[in-house]
């Protein structure tokens, strides 16, 4: 399975990270699209990194933001939006790591999120208190105990 991740450059809390790491472990991903941004990308990438999946990097053309993490795979640096809809497109369950505790109408990690629901992508949100929502269609196991 493929998965895509996007999240906040503010990184993940204690919380979702324990969430997130107990779900990369259950899932049977194999391979990780990330967005090779500082935060939620590098850190989700670097601990699937260490389970054995397979990186694949969207990298932004600016590189201003960039965490530079080391991948298997890497896609052409294109525009935030851009890479983040290629990141949807390539992948099976999109994982959303957000700061805010409810959906917002702006920014990148919603942005992502609306067009994988768009898209009929199934997607799960780790929300910042280690609890998670999904939007599941295909038929994934997400009941896993995790906080």
């Amino acid at each position: 399975m493929k998965l895509g991740i996007t999240g906040t450059r503010s990184g993940m809390t204690p919380q979702q990270s324990v969430t997130l790491s107990q779900l990369l472990q259950q899932l049977e991903g194999n391979q990780l699209h990330h967005g090779d941004c500082v935060g939620v990308d590098a850190e989700v990438a670097l601990l699937a990194q260490s389970l054995s999946y397979e990186l694949v990097c969207h990298p932004p053309i600016k590189p201003e933001l960039r965490a530079w993490v080391q991948s298997d795979q890497q896609r052409e640096p294109i525009s935030y939006f851009a890479r983040n809809r290629n990141i949807v497109m390539e992948c099976d369950l999109l994982l959303v790591v957000p700061y805010q505790s409810e959906h917002q109408t702006q920014g990148g990690t919603w942005y992502t999120h609306d067009y994988a629901l768009k898209k009929g992508r199934d997607v799960i949100v780790i929300w910042p208190d280690g609890n998670m929502t999904s939007h599941i269609k295909s038929g994934i196991d997400t009941q896993h105990d995790v906080p």
